[in-house]
């Protein structure tokens, strides 16, 4: 059989598990054992693939900063977070949909995960709008939407993975992603203000300096998770799998020092973020080895071959690897994304000469624009589910957000310094 024949088999193999409903792990490993198969690969070299994946100390990062973001969900440190956000952004029109970005952004310095600020501060903030008379498809869509910065603020899990598969300095991404964060919090504080004076938002608070010194000195402890995590990878005092572990040990410290939690209940969180974990790790394993596969079949080569017999410049180069990630972020997580298609995303960028840094944020941000769209957006499936609303109702109330995050990414296709002002300015 030929390597189009086979690579038709793979992907259309996935496809139609996808379309059934098949679980995104089960459904990658099926296609890469079938593919395997009809290649004449021996099927006990995908189980060496898993394996191999999953033997792989960096990803270890990944459980860390899940089990960081539990233990700060569970000891209520979203409530200072939005005690704090408050007494920031409270007086300004829409004061609820502004707090709930400005807690985003806060939980994103924190936690490095989307999904886990969704459900942090959603059950919180959700009920807390709609009975201020904010409507509760936009009130789960600005939820959904401003937890995507857990994806793009440092310490973020996909620059993590990201710099560990490409070979990157994670503390490069980290800078690379600070303006491009605040530019996407910028941008949806926008939008809720707008949306404020349409539908009559009040304001919650007026600017008091003692309420601000008062929200930041019990805010202050938490904020220190940020301050070390980043700070100490950007000064190479640990590495990012290192970094997950502190973080972890500062947050039980955090809420031993806080009592918001008992210590006895740190077993049955342990146990919570494992589980969490558990499917998510098992799919970067098939990704792995999906992955294996694309490349096995030369389909970065075939497809970098086309782009340089066509002539793509850089511009039009990142354009097609925005489609890709954008089309794929539709259905699968960030994480194995990016696994899959890196090697495509890399070959195209070697072949066309776009600068990595520069690649890596588009692709991080279009991951992250993944989580909000249909059908299979995560964040918009969790909001959705909090809010009690149903996916069509969040869906059009989401897509304004995400015009705005795409808007962004097509400007950082076309002014690169958006992206690396920063690590140039700070080398």
């Amino acid at each position: 059989m030929s390597d189009s024949m086979e690579i038709a088999v793979l992907f259309g193999t996935f496809i139609l598990l996808l379309v059934l409903r098949v679980p995104l792990a089960f459904g990658l490993a099926a296609a890469t054992l079938l593919t395997m198969l009809t290649a004449g690969i021996p099927p006990m070299l995908l189980v060496e693939r898993l394996y191999a994946a999953l033997d792989y100390f960096p990803l270890l990062a990944i459980p860390f900063f899940i089990l960081a973001g539990y233990l700060m969900n569970e000891g209520k440190i979203a409530d200072r977070f939005i005690d704090l956000a408050y007494a920031l952004v409270g007086h300004i029109r829409g004061g609820l949909a502004q707090v709930n970005v400005v807690v985003s952004m806060m939980f994103a310095m924190v936690s490095g995960t989307a999904s886990a600020d969704t459900a942090g501060t959603g059950s919180v903030l959700i009920p807390a709008m709609v009975k201020k008379g904010y409507a509760p498809g936009f009130s789960a869509a600005i939820t959904a939407a401003s937890s995507t910065m857990g994806a793009i603020i440092p310490p973020s899990v996909l620059m993590i993975v990201y710099g560990s598969l490409a070979n990157l300095s994670i503390s490069k991404l980290f800078l690379a992603g600070v303006v491009p964060g605040l530019a996407v919090g910028l941008s949806q504080m926008a939008i809720a203000y707008r949306r404020a004076i349409k539908d009559n938002h009040p304001r919650e608070t007026e600017v008091s300096l003692p309420f601000i010194a008062k929200s930041l000195r019990r805010a202050l402890l938490p904020l220190g998770v940020p301050l070390i995590i980043v700070g100490g990878i950007l000064a190479a005092w640990f590495t990012p799998t290192e970094a997950g572990v502190v973080a972890v040990a500062y947050s039980i410290v955090v809420i031993a020092l806080l009592r918001t939690i008992p210590l006895r209940s740190l077993p049955n969180i342990t146990r919570s973020a494992a589980l969490m974990v558990a499917l998510p790790t098992f799919a970067i394993a098939a990704s792995v080895a999906f992955g294996w596969m694309v490349a096995y079949l030369k389909l970065p080569d075939i497809i970098s071959g086309v782009m340089a017999m066509y002539e793509f410049g850089p511009t039009a180069s990142l354009f097609v690897i925005i489609a890709i990630f954008l089309v794929m972020g539709c259905f699968i997580d960030g994480v194995p994304a990016m696994i899959i298609f890196l090697p495509i995303a890399q070959k195209i960028a070697a072949t066309t000469g776009i600068d990595p840094l520069h690649m890596a944020m588009i692709i991080v941000m279009t991951a992250a624009l993944g989580l909000i769209t249909p059908p299979f957006g995560l964040c918009i499936l969790i909001a959705g589910r909090i809010a009690g609303v149903s996916t069509p109702v969040i869906v059009r109330e989401t897509m304004i957000f995400v015009w705005a995050i795409l808007a962004l990414i097509l400007l950082m296709v076309l002014f690169p310094e958006i992206v690396l002002f920063l690590p140039n300015l700070l080398g």
